[in-house]
């Protein structure tokens, strides 16, 4: 989700009523936890909260990489209830970082030994994995009470621990799946007579297609495939998607997977490998031609995400493929425009298979504090206090509860993600630390070539299966 690190720093008058909102929503019973782990998993007995020195509270930071007006309001509301609710005994100063800072952030700050926030906010996989390997953060096991196990399933707990000792290296605010929609334009599809999608009547990815030719219009209001239309004076595109080296790897293996019901890249007879079977190839390759289509332009290609808001949001794109979170970013810098939410393509009967993972906030190895730290990280994991987090940043919570809290209970867009849920089975792949090698120097480039008409998605997928094979099993 690397596109969140195009941070926006400057933050605007509405996201401190975005802020006053999100605190009004917070008087909300809190529901039984979810269901945690089986198996008891807490390494330490929890030790006390310790009382403030000479009546002074316990100064703790928190540096987050919330990256929009409405996820830094709901992280800033969130801090101030929580000093609120603590005050005298703990207090958290927040501090705007940005995605792209945070390694250099922590390594500076741990090799000078300490003066840096105790609290991060980042990636889990090929994250925080990362940085618990080098030293950086902490274990939170020892911090941990049953109560805090039941905060989030098994399985998310599963993608936070570290494979050589077991260690939680980060606890649960977001995640990155499943949380994919078709955004759309109402006037658009009405004017064009089209039905969209449903959780109950879905589109295949090849009624996508043909519903996009009928949405992209030349000058004289010609539709692809109808005679005389004009492809070199195209007004409206059909459907616009990012096609840049991070999204035809973290869309397609979504999309393929969901087909697959399996994991692209796992291991099979203990080795690694690219698995593709021809249902998830049939769906990535569909993903990759969108262009030869004709249904999106040339121009998607190495497309920003401000960039499809701006041709979205004036009329340029019916129809856009994004995360939850981009709905957030549109209202914000388009407050007058209407848009609409679909599920992404699904054949019924489709399970949505999503990977466990996602972000959370780690604990630094030189905070001076870690049982205060460590009690912020899981109060803000609690449904009330996670649901506007995660709404603030559009993104699905990582304890579930908090989908039945305000602001998420009352937004019909969350209902399509309840459904993926509903339809969900989620899965977790051991930690690779080859893996983002060959993310970036094989599968992106060559995953490139199809969009571009290089090579074909047979041929692609020859190379990814003969690379994988090498450099996941060094």
């Amino acid at each position: 989700m690397r596109d969140r690190r195009l941070t926006r720093r400057a933050f605007l008058r509405t996201g401190s009523l975005a802020g006053a909102a999100l605190l009004a929503a917070a008087c909300q019973p809190s529901p039984a936890p979810t269901a945690g782990p089986t198996q008891a998993k807490v390494a330490t007995s929890v030790p006390p909260t310790a009382e403030p020195s000479a009546g002074q509270p316990v100064a703790i930071q928190l540096w987050s990489t919330a990256w929009f007006p409405s996820s830094i309001a709901g992280r800033m509301a969130l801090v101030d209830k929580f000093n609120k609710e603590h005050e005298g005994r703990v207090k958290v100063d927040y501090i705007q970082g940005s995605w792209g800072e945070a390694t250099t952030y922590i390594q500076s700050g741990v090799a000078a030994g300490g003066g840096i926030a105790c609290v991060i906010e980042y990636e889990v996989e090929g994250g925080a994995q990362d940085w618990y390997r080098k030293g950086w953060i902490k274990d939170l096991r020892p911090y941990m009470s049953e109560e805090d196990w039941a905060l989030m399933i098994e399985a998310q707990w599963k993608a936070r621990e570290y494979p050589d000792d077991g260690a939680i290296i980060a606890n649960g605010t977001v995640l990155w799946e499943p949380m994919q929609l078709v955004l759309y334009n109402p006037k658009h599809l009405e004017a064009a007579s089209i039905r969209p999608a449903t959780v109950t009547e879905p589109w295949s990815w090849a009624e996508l297609i043909e519903n996009a030719k009928l949405l992209t219009l030349d000058a004289n209001g010609k539709h692809l495939g109808e005679d005389g239309f004009d492809s070199k004076q195209v007004v409206q595109w059909g459907f616009l998607p990012r096609l840049d080296s991070e999204k035809v790897w973290e869309w397609g293996l979504r999309f393929a997977q969901q087909r697959m019901g399996k994991p692209v890249v796992r291991q099979e007879n203990g080795k690694w490998g690219w698995n593709l079977d021809e249902k998830g190839k049939q769906v990535y390759a569909l993903f990759l031609s969108i262009v030869q289509e004709g249904v999106t332009p040339s121009l998607a290609i190495g497309l920003s995400g401000d960039s499809l808001h701006e041709a979205f949001a004036s009329g340029k794109a019916s129809m856009i493929l994004r995360e939850t979170f981009g709905i957030a970013i549109i209202k914000d810098n388009y407050p007058d425009f209407e848009l609409a939410a679909m599920p992404t393509p699904f054949e019924k009967g489709d399970k949505v298979f999503y990977k466990a993972g996602g972000e959370g906030m780690v604990l630094v190895s030189t905070c001076d504090h870690p049982q205060e730290a460590a009690q912020f990280m899981f109060w803000m994991m609690k449904p009330e206090n996670l649901a506007l987090y995660a709404y603030g940043n559009g993104m699905l919570p990582a304890n579930y509860a908090a989908l039945d809290k305000e602001p998420f209970a009352s937004d019909p867009t969350w209902d399509i993600i309840k459904d993926y849920l509903a339809r969900g089975e989620v899965y977790t792949t051991p930690y690779n630390p080859h893996l983002i090698e060959f993310r970036d120097t094989v599968a992106a480039p060559t995953l490139m070539a199809v969009v571009e008409g290089k090579m074909s998605f047979d041929e692609a997928n020859r190379v990814l299966e003969e690379q994988a094979a090498t450099l996941l099993n060094q």
